[in-house]
């Protein structure tokens, strides 16, 4: 049995081993130091606002508003507030741990550098803000990591710079445009050239602009029903029609008729046993088949104004936001032509190869 006096040295054995290890869990350099959040005085909650940039100096900013988080700068467009709150709380829990490098002269090659950087990352709440700098990767989803104007680097766990997309449309819900590509009746298009009508028939479309002795070309149908039925925004440009969009003499414009389903209630649910029986009953003596489905007809117009840098403007008759869309839609439409509709007829004299009526020369 230990006497009282090996009990107490014991003890303070003890203390002396945890202290040793929390200064070596600590300690750089033979020095110990207090291991803190790298972002001070805000907590994830807290944060309204969130801005991020890559080094060419493109930026995204995310913001509280009523309805969740949205995109400040194009009206409050929704954006996903589950992503955002994903990744401020992998920041929040981001700690000094783990230092790397206190030599500015690491910086460019840890790519935290002020100018040469990964991401730069600014945070705002009611009462503080911070700015961060990630740089490249330090293994495995870990991040080399300064806050602004501070000289220590180091290792952000949990947490990757390509977490922080530059590209809006890996934010918000880039679907502008959805109809099932057979829903699609027809598609009329006015551009430069004139205007031009594709209607369903069978399980495509067909021009009908056709005179009688013309035949269809059909390459280009494929690329303008997808176009038409499905559009994913580049991203959001707000509610406003701006002047700059020049949406007043728009460049193409599209409309498009489809038919929608009719949703119809299931049947309510039938609670005595008795009257479920004798609901078998009638069922069985009925026409069990499934009921044909009903459609309505429905439209949009798709208007297309001016080309920006990234893209050209758009807007549905059923959206409420004006967006930027790539080139590649716009082109499906501005770029039909009749020409390019009817197969060019054979040239005079031209007839069908024969096999059988070329000759065999003599041995």
């Amino acid at each position: 049995m230990l006497s009282r006096g090996n009990v107490l040295l014991l003890v303070i054995l003890l203390v002396q081993l945890v202290l040793l290890a929390i200064a070596v869990a600590t300690s750089s350099g033979g020095q110990a130091r207090l291991v803190e959040p790298i972002l001070i005085g805000m907590s994830a909650a807290e944060i309204d606002r969130l801005s991020f940039s890559d080094d060419l100096g493109t930026e995204v900013t995310v913001a509280r508003s009523e309805a969740g988080w949205a995109l400040p700068d194009a009206d409050d467009f929704p954006v996903d507030g589950n992503k955002v709150e994903g990744l401020l709380d992998k920041i929040a829990s981001l700690d000094t741990r783990r230092l790397v490098a206190t030599n500015p002269a690491n910086f460019t090659r840890l790519e935290v550098d002020d100018e040469e950087f990964r991401r730069k990352i600014h945070l705002e709440s009611e009462n503080a803000s911070a700015e961060l700098i990630l740089g490249g990767s330090g293994g495995a989803d870990a991040v080399y990591v300064r806050r602004a104007g501070e000289d220590h680097v180091y290792l952000g766990v949990g947490l990757n710079s390509w977490d922080f997309s530059t590209q809006i449309s890996s934010w918000v819900d880039a679907s502008y445009v959805s109809v099932a590509q057979d829903d699609v009746l027809a598609i009329t298009v006015e551009n430069s050239d004139g205007q031009f009508t594709f209607v369903r028939a069978g399980d495509s479309l067909t021009y009908a602009g056709l005179g009688e002795d013309e035949v269809l070309e059909d390459t280009k149908l494929p690329i303008i029903l997808r176009n038409a039925a499905t559009i994913r925004m580049l991203e959001p440009l707000g509610l406003a029609a701006l002047d700059e969009y020049e949406l007043s003499d728009p460049r193409v414009r599209v409309q498009v008729r489809y038919r929608k389903l009719v949703e119809v209630d299931e049947p309510a649910e039938v609670e005595d046993s008795d009257k479920a029986s004798d609901s078998a009953d009638e069922q069985s003596e009925d026409d069990t088949s499934v009921p044909e489905p009903t459609y309505t007809e429905e439209a949009f117009t798709l208007t297309f104004g001016a080309k920006l840098e990234d893209g050209v403007v758009l807007k549905s008759s059923d959206a409420e936001y004006y967006v930027l869309a790539r080139d590649t839609v716009f082109n499906a439409f501005n770029d039909i032509k009749r020409t390019d509709l009817i197969k060019a007829p054979e040239a005079d004299g031209e007839a069908a190869f024969d096999p059988a009526a070329v000759s065999t020369p003599m041995n």
